[in-house]
């Protein structure tokens, strides 16, 4: 009898336990970080959206390091004529990128006719939020669910109310819902969480944002540590291996994230000549397009540019050229090797040479005598 009593006991507390825990409804791409978190420092911001609740959440580790941010969202979602106040914590990662998002206890989404999300429609909801490119930014929700009686049909119902071209972007029957989370996700709230991040924007946070897999983090940390801090040793190293590399889109956001200042360098012209050497067309482009921006160009840049010309293609030597005009460059073996070039068999790269020469100062009487006779010979150009 009383084996039997605990047993009862037991199963009594099982049940009880089950039926008193509230299921936390939640969804992260990094679920891993949220965790790391110790301490959570409130920002109160004019975010100048339609959401009450003005304040940001920044969640530190241990070492005080930004970790994530968040804000509770408070809004109301009508459906079937009804409507009903939707509370949500959506999640944002330190460079503004959609991280996930969490229910508090008790609360849930909702689709027409009030039927609760299924697990799978929180799934496909957080996919959809983690796509910065929907096509949900390029239309108002009055577009997308023309006014209708309420009292027959629900604003977030989908149907032919909603057009076609957007249903592979929305969770069935909340159209509303989708539509709205998605404004919010990507809208004044992440371009205060980049300030936020960028004013306290530090080395070490730059360097675990450019080792980052994503990069949009990494494209993100170059556009944001200009006037911030000097560069050191290991981020210019990453922005080198980036221009080094395949990715082009990498390269030239590394390349511009070198300023003037660095560009003025010496040993970094150096780098960068013995990186448009190596490189095919694209990427002599983009690093003939950054030296623009250098102060000035050391003479072995100048000789390391030039020695390319005899086989660049017309638009190299061209911008080459160009460059060498717009920096007032009269280096001796520069002009050698720009004056060859009136002998090639295209006209539009004899041109190019041509058209530098033609703003050079000093010109001895050697490079004066073979323009001239260039010139004459070419007059119909």
């Amino acid at each position: 009898m009383k084996i039997k009593f605990w047993h009862i006991l037991f199963f009594s507390i099982c049940i009880f336990s089950f039926l008193n825990k509230e299921e936390i409804i939640e969804r992260y791409n990094t679920p891993e970080i949220i965790n790391d978190a110790v301490k959570i420092i409130p920002h109160a911001i004019d975010i100048q959206d339609t959401i009450p609740n003005d304040t940001i959440f920044e969640f530190t580790d241990k070492n005080n390091r930004q970790l994530y941010y968040s804000r509770k969202i408070s809004t109301g979602v009508c459906i079937d004529g009804e409507c009903r106040l939707v509370s949500i914590v959506l999640y944002w990662t330190v460079t503004g990128r959609y991280l996930g998002f969490k229910l508090p206890p008790g609360e849930f989404l909702s689709r027409t006719k009030h039927k609760p999300f299924h697990p799978q429609d929180y799934d496909r909801l957080h996919v959809l939020l983690s796509d910065p490119l929907s096509p949900l930014s390029q239309y108002s929700i009055e577009e997308l669910v023309p006014h209708t009686d309420s009292t027959k049909m629900g604003v977030d119902a989908v149907s032919t109310a909603t057009i076609a071209a957007v249903l592979d972007y929305i969770v069935e029957g909340a159209v509303y819902t989708t539509y709205t989370l998605w404004h919010i996700v990507y809208g004044p709230t992440k371009r205060e969480i980049e300030k936020l991040t960028a004013q306290q924007l530090t080395p070490e946070l730059t360097m675990k944002l450019l080792n980052s897999k994503n990069i949009d983090d990494q494209v993100w940390a170059m556009e944001h540590m200009h006037d911030k801090f000097a560069i050191n040793k290991e981020i210019y190293n990453i922005l080198i291996a980036n221009i080094s590399g395949n990715d082009l889109y990498l390269a030239e956001r590394s390349l511009n994230a070198l300023s003037p200042e660095i560009l003025k360098n010496d040993s970094i012209q150096k780098q960068l000549g013995i990186l448009f050497s190596t490189g095919g067309f694209l990427k002599q482009r983009l690093i003939l397009e950054r030296l623009k921006d250098a102060p000035s160009l050391s003479p072995v840049l100048l000789h390391q540019l030039s020695t390319q010309l005899e086989t660049a293609n017309g638009v190299i030597v061209k911008l080459t050229t160009e460059l060498f005009s717009s920096k007032s460059i009269e280096d001796k073996t520069v002009t050698n090797h720009v004056l060859q070039l009136l002998d090639n068999d295209n006209r539009y790269i004899s041109h190019q040479a041509c058209k530098y020469l033609e703003t050079l100062r000093n010109i001895d009487k050697k490079t004066d005598k073979k323009l001239k006779k260039y010139k004459k010979n070419n007059r119909n150009f």
